[in-house]
């Protein structure tokens, strides 16, 4: 079949299939759960001018890049939940046919469907694509500098070092962890070097590349390790563990069943096997099991290596960081390492070389991925902000002051709230125990906020609740007013207190 001169094979018809199931899934529900603080960081970061985003990613966690697009993709499409999320789910979405080409690039057709499959029916990634945050845009660009990586390796050419440069750019003003892709590509390239002197590239155009990455990030370095001496100081989180290694190879499966399948399926990916004499005539058994014999051989080291050191460097090093200095590994920034599993996983399948045993396995894990899906899209897994928020401009009355606690969530509170009759004070925690001189000024704040006020309200974080600054919020309140409603929600809880008579 050909179209506009193209050949369309059943390999293309069955790609553009599962793009459009991973678009389904990642679109599904996509604005019934409410906004969290996270991505209400999102939004507020990029509404703000472009000068102004670099300077407040300057003081938080991540580079700025994919703030600057949702800057722009807000001002087409708005700040609803469909609309901010969306930017995620294209990222996505186009990662789906980005591992399809990596796929058959390192092995071949059928190899690269299967990781699509794989991908587009990941519950771990679906997720972060329903999220206003920059995952997907790290999974799609370390999917790209890895194609035209291996690309590298097989034929330099000036449009493969562009494209390489470019992606791998954008991937280290996306996330932190890039960093970590980057050392992935120099440890299996050092390993070629040390093990497979035979293979030739053109080691001093990859040097140059190299020296181009650091020279264009270089703008962001210092800031980078003025975020981590501040992350030191203020952050306290407990170093990782092999169990949490562990979780997080659990969460890119999706459950435990499937990751002991994974792990099957990615060794396998190293064996390839061939009938080569007899049949099978099960009324003489023995005598066919004498006649069925099969070659077992190692094929795909190089590829199924590149893979292995791509999932671990992502893994092992910041664990390692994490130990040595301070806790920096988290399961949700190794997100690119996860589509490394799924190709040594498609791989694995792709090798099985008895049709209706290789659609048994595939059956079985499209089921085991599709398990977790329905749970996700029935559970409330992101905290209620809007029908917190919602409750209260349902239920307040002209002139009421609303405290949030703590007061960086704020950002959520104004993202939802439509009075603007209300008074919103935030109330920063750790201003209230530093120390007694703090305490007292926090008092007097606190009073002067609900001074002459008859009804207040508090917004208040679950986690937060047996803070002993929160306690104190309680403690001030408690003197002149009287707690007379409460109303529970998925991470959030509201208090109303009134004037006591």
């Amino acid at each position: 079949m050909e179209v506009a001169g193209r050949k369309v094979t059943a390999y293309s018809v069955a790609l553009f299939g599962v793009f459009l199931v991973g678009a389904f899934l990642r679109l599904y529900h996509l604005g019934t759960q409410s906004i969290w603080w996270d991505e209400a960081f999102s939004v507020w970061i990029s509404k703000q001018s472009l000068s102004q985003i670099v300077q407040t990613t300057a003081t938080d966690v991540h580079p700025p890049l994919y703030y600057f697009i949702l800057h722009y993709w807000i001002a087409l499409f708005g700040t609803s939940e469909v609309a901010v999320r969306s930017l995620s789910v294209l990222f996505g979405v186009l990662a789906v046919p980005m591992i399809y080409a990596v796929g058959r690039q390192l092995f071949n057709e059928e190899a690269g469907l299967l990781s699509a499959l794989i991908l587009a029916l990941s519950s771990f990634n679906i997720w972060y694509s329903q999220e206003t945050r920059m995952y997907t845009l790290m999974v799609l660009l370390a999917l790209l500098s890895m194609y035209f990586f291996t690309r590298f390796l097989q034929k330099t050419t000036v449009a493969v070092s562009v494209g390489y440069f470019i992606s791998t750019t954008l991937l280290l003003y996306t996330h932190v962890y890039g960093a970590f892709v980057v050392i992935a590509q120099n440890v299996y390239l050092l390993t070629l070097l040390v093990f497979w002197r035979e293979r030739e590239f053109r080691l001093k155009y990859w040097i140059m590349l190299q020296a181009l990455l650091v020279v264009f990030f270089a703008p962001w370095i210092g800031v980078l390790i003025s975020q981590i001496l501040r992350r030191a100081r203020w952050v306290a989180i407990a170093p990782p563990t092999l169990h949490t290694v562990l979780d997080v190879f659990v969460r890119y499966a999706g459950m435990d069943v499937l990751l002991v399948l994974f792990i099957g399926l990615s060794l396998f990916s190293l064996f390839e096997h061939q009938k080569f004499r007899g049949a099978m005539d099960w009324k003489v058994p023995l005598k066919a099991l004498q006649s069925y014999a099969w070659e077992v051989r190692i094929a795909n080291v190089e590829p199924v290596y590149f893979l292995a050191v791509w999932l671990f460097t992502i893994n092992i090093i910041p664990f390692v960081i994490s130990w040595l200095t301070q806790p920096i590994y988290q399961d949700l920034y190794t997100i690119a390492a996860s589509v490394a599993l799924y190709l040594l996983v498609a791989k694995g399948i792709s090798n099985i070389n008895h049709r209706y045993s290789k659609l048994a396995v595939i059956a079985i894990v499209v089921a085991l991925l599709a398990a977790p899906l329905q749970t996700g899209y029935t559970t409330i897994i992101k905290a209620q902000g809007r029908e917190a928020t919602s409750f209260i401009d349902a239920n307040a009355k002209s002139g009421d002051v609303v405290l949030i606690t703590p007061g960086g969530h704020s950002l959520l509170f104004d993202y939802y709230n439509n009075r603007t009759d209300l008074a919103v004070k935030p109330i920063k925690y750790w201003e209230t125990t530093q120390s007694s001189n703090r305490s007292d000024d926090k008092v007097k704040e606190i009073q002067s906020y609900v001074n002459g006020r008859e009804r207040v309200w508090l917004f208040n974080v679950t986690r937060e609740r047996s803070n002993a600054a929160d306690d104190f919020t309680f403690k001030i309140l408690n003197v002149s007013y009287a707690n007379t409603e409460v109303m529970s929600y998925h991470g959030y809880v509201v208090y109303l207190f009134e004037k006591r008579a």
